[in-house]
């Protein structure tokens, strides 16, 4: 993790919101399901992966938001050619992955650019196109794990306190647990 993280997420009482409509994958008592983030229930258990498997996190929180505030839209290609997109708040972390090394680490929604490297669960995928729009509610999502794949684009589920000292620690293991597995997700 670069200094710029730890600054940026390490030092603020920060919190990152989804669309209501994004979905995530839900463990069910038979069989997963998608449902969109606004149905979500704490004490679900949402997909995300940590190393080289896919797990479910349970979900410590998700809280509707009231008020303006402004989305970026990511539109993603991966490797097979598949096109995802994802809404998310403007101070929402995703996990980029350094072209040279693949170390993963975070940047705020706004950051992102165009020819960033983010992950889905096919694989690496390239941002190919940004939008921003005001929308009226976002919802306060997070997970045990700290990410999730809300529709199938690997994002940040976390909150951090200001002035706590496990902050670091926490980022640490969320990027740790985002390192680019050696064999296909699927």
């Amino acid at each position: 993790m670069g200094a710029g993280a730890a600054e940026v997420f390490c030092s603020l009482t920060i919190f990152f919101c989804l669309d209501g409509e994004a979905e995530v994958t839900v463990k069910g008592k038979e069989n997963s399901y998608k449902k969109p983030v606004s149905e979500v229930e704490k004490g679900e258990y949402v997909l995300t992966y940590d190393g080289n498997e896919l797990i479910y996190s349970k979900v410590k929180e998700n809280t509707k938001q009231e008020g303006q505030r402004t989305f970026f839209n990511f539109k993603v290609k991966d490797e097979k050619s598949n096109i995802k997109s994802i809404s998310v708040t403007d101070n929402h972390s995703i996990i980029v992955y350094d072209k040279e090394n693949n170390e993963p680490s975070f940047k705020h929604a706004s950051d992102l650019k165009v020819g960033d490297s983010t992950r889905t669960i096919d694989g690496i995928a390239e941002v190919i196109e940004i939008s921003k729009e005001v929308k009226n509610k976002c919802y306060k999502f997070v997970v045990e794990k700290g990410t999730v794949l809300a529709n199938d684009i690997l994002v940040g589920a976390f909150y951090l306190k200001e002035n706590n000292n496990n902050n670091n620690k926490e980022i640490k293991g969320i990027l740790d647990a985002a390192k680019i597995p050696s064999s296909p997700l699927n």
